[in-house]
């Protein structure tokens, strides 16, 4: 699942200038207390992920509903922590 989210980021970074792009390393924080995403960046996070799971699947898995900062419930959420999260919308 790491490898998924580092190549959506991949994929963002691409339209992004240099100074700009997003790290990919486990410990980058994506959303929250020191994260590289604001609020549209992770609008297109969530789509290009949702996008990326429905082409490796063959099924729909929405993840921009409310139960994302629920099931955190931490100040910030890195590529790490992430999976958890996918883990638990598969699940569904």
């Amino acid at each position: 699942m790491e490898q998924l989210i580092r190549n959506v980021l991949d994929g963002m970074n691409a339209f992004l200038p240099a100074a700009e792009r997003i790290p990919t390393d486990p410990s980058t924080i994506l959303m929250g207390d020191g994260g590289h995403l604001d609020s549209l960046g992770i609008a297109n996070f969530i789509v290009s992920l949702e996008e990326a799971l429905e082409q490796g699947s063959g099924r729909s898995i929405p993840l921009s509903d409310q139960d994302l900062s629920d099931i955190f419930g931490a100040n910030s959420v890195t590529i790490r922590s992430f999976p958890e999260y996918l883990s638990h919308r598969l699940q569904r």
